[in-house]
This record gives structure tokens, C-alpha cells and sequence, in this order.
């Protein structure tokens, strides 16, 4: 357990200093499981493949992971803010 939002904010930018092919591992040829996670929200799965899960697909198909990775660098006190409005009810 860390014992400071800092060491915690540290912790996640170390955490995150390579994960941009795994996030591309993680998200490509998932739209079914996109569409089936809404559709367990009520959405209609078919409708929902076609339309919202193919928009997904295209967009993390347009993201490559060295892209992703450059969008994360250095976010450390933007996910530390992030992190204690969640846990807040902000």
C-alpha cells in the first residue's frame, strides 16, 4: 500500500512507462466484447455491432501503441486528481 497520493501518482507512471503494445494487444478485434458489455446495459448487441462497435473498432485501430504510450507519458498528477474525484463522488 503506498503511502502517499504522490508515491501512488509515482507508482502509476512507472507502471505505465511501457504499456502501449499491450494496450493495443488489449483493445484490437474486442468490439464484440465492447458490444457485448453495452449489451448487457440494454443495448441491442446485433445494432450495437454495426454501429458503436465498429466506431470503437476504428478508433483503436487509428491509434497506434507508440501514440497511446505518448498520450500517457507524464500524466502522473492528472491521474492522481482523476483518481480522488472518483473515490470522492466528484
Amino acid at each position: 500500500m503506498v503511502a502517499s497520493l504522490q508515491e501512488a501518482a509515482n507508482k502509476w507512471g512507472r507502471k505505465t512507462q511501457a504499456v502501449g503494445a499491450k494496450w493495443q494487444q488489449n483493445t484490437q478485434g474486442k468490439s464484440g466484447a465492447y458490444c457485448e458489455g453495452l449489451g448487457k446495459l440494454g443495448v441491442n448487441v446485433s445494432a450495437c455491432m454495426s454501429g458503436a462497435g465498429a466506431r470503437y473498432q476504428q478508433g483503436v485501430s487509428s491509434v497506434s501503441p507508440q501514440q497511446f504510450q505518448a498520450a500517457i507519458a507524464g500524466k502522473e498528477q492528472k491521474w492522481a486528481q482523476n483518481f480522488v474525484a472518483a473515490l470522492s463522488g466528484a
